[in-house]
């Protein structure tokens, strides 16, 4: 309660503060939820204002926009909403329960109370609210003991079925994990892993996967997660790629993502081409460190994208020379063009192509220094 009432103090016109002040003075019983009062425990800046209404959200998040005047998202059948504003982001949701009809699949989602509501969470740091309610403002709500976790650093289920509801939450379960330095309670432990002998993750469609392999790329933390992930036996990484990721700057997804079963993944064909440029990383460098001549360097590196070819002196510093010969040679405007093979009777077949890059690489080796030592 100390907290948020200093928080609202020293953020007079904050969006939150507005939005505190339109919830004391509503007909609406509304809570700040699950992250944010994590966050504001531990004495991190809350990075999501989450709030749940007991009561139509997307009503409320209407009337709090006309004061707000943000961009209004509207998610009816989800009974959500968001308001987006240039300094910061509210997501509200009506207080819910959910009823999954099979493991691993969307929940149908039905009107609760807050109490209900709680019982959905996924674990028990994030099944705590904070009233922002006239007549309890500042009252944290902790059914599940989420505060004494939180001072164990303790990552805890509220029930036995919680992976298998959603197997998300194995991956979710690992970012707090490495995110806050927590270790994961002995019992959900044993729950994870008999989600994954139980092929949970497997019954996620790829899509889901994929968001939560970018949320884990995403945190600070990432290479611990992954090391997890493969500890675990979901998506094992070998060693030297491991250490390799850090190295990659952005594109260290792509190393990872193009170690795994992909196909039916929903990637960009630019995407998929930097995870074949990264799968082939090891035989371009063993390739560069055996060239011994300029055309050789560069068709080695032609098929090669520019971002991939930065990163090659990052793992392997010996080879920033040819690399910087490379950045030099690609620059060269070939002697002979297609129009002079032509004029001297050439035929265009599928040769004609080979014939044009051999000149070019007797250019690039020095062993033609003009057009006319061609004829």
């Amino acid at each position: 309660m100390a907290k948020l009432k200093s928080l609202a103090k020293h953020q007079k016109k904050s969006v939150l503060n507005k939005a505190l002040d339109f919830f004391i003075k509503s007909i609406y019983h509304a809570y700040l939820v699950g992250g944010y009062v994590r966050d504001t425990t531990l004495g991190l800046k809350p990075v999501d204002i989450d709030i749940v209404v007991e009561g139509n959200a997307v009503k409320a998040a209407k009337a709090l926009n006309l004061k707000l005047k943000g961009k209004l998202c509207v998610y009816e059948e989800f009974g959500t909403a968001s308001i987006i504003t240039e300094a910061e982001r509210i997501d509200l949701a009506s207080a819910r329960v959910e009823k999954y009809s099979s493991p691993a699949k969307l929940p149908h989602v039905y009107p609760s109370t807050i109490i209900e509501d709680l019982n959905r969470r996924d674990f028990t740091i994030n099944a705590m609210v904070m009233s922002i309610s006239k007549e309890d403002f500042g009252e944290i709500f902790d059914p599940f003991n989420g505060l004494k976790d939180i001072k164990k650093g303790l990552i805890r289920v509220l029930h036995k079925n919680s992976f298998n509801d959603d197997p998300t939450r194995i991956f979710r379960a690992l970012r707090y994990k490495n995110r806050f330095g927590f270790k994961i309670e002995k019992k959900t432990k044993i729950l994870m892993k008999e989600a994954i002998n139980k092929r949970m993750i497997q019954q996620l469609s790829d899509q889901r996967i994929l968001n939560e392999i970018k949320l884990i790329f995403s945190e600070e933390k990432y290479q611990e997660t992954i090391k997890d992930l493969s500890d675990l036996l979901i998506y094992k990484i070998k060693k030297k790629d491991l250490e390799l990721l850090p190295l990659l700057g952005p594109n260290r997804i792509y190393l990872y993502l193009s170690k795994l079963d992909t196909d039916g993944f929903p990637l960009k064909t630019e995407e998929r081409d930097i995870m074949q440029d990264l799968n082939k990383i090891g035989s371009t460098i063993s390739r560069l460190e055996k060239a011994s001549t300029n055309s050789t360097i560069c068709n080695i590196l032609y098929p090669i994208s520019d971002q991939i070819i930065e990163i090659i002196p990052l793992i392997h510093q010996e080879l920033k020379g040819k690399i910087n010969t490379y950045s030099k040679l690609k620059k060269i405007k070939p002697f002979i063009k297609g129009n002079d093979l032509k004029k001297l009777g050439v035929r265009q077949n599928k040769n004609f192509k080979n014939l044009l890059r051999k000149m070019l690489d007797l250019q690039l080796d020095k062993k033609i220094k003009s057009k006319k030592s061609y004829y």
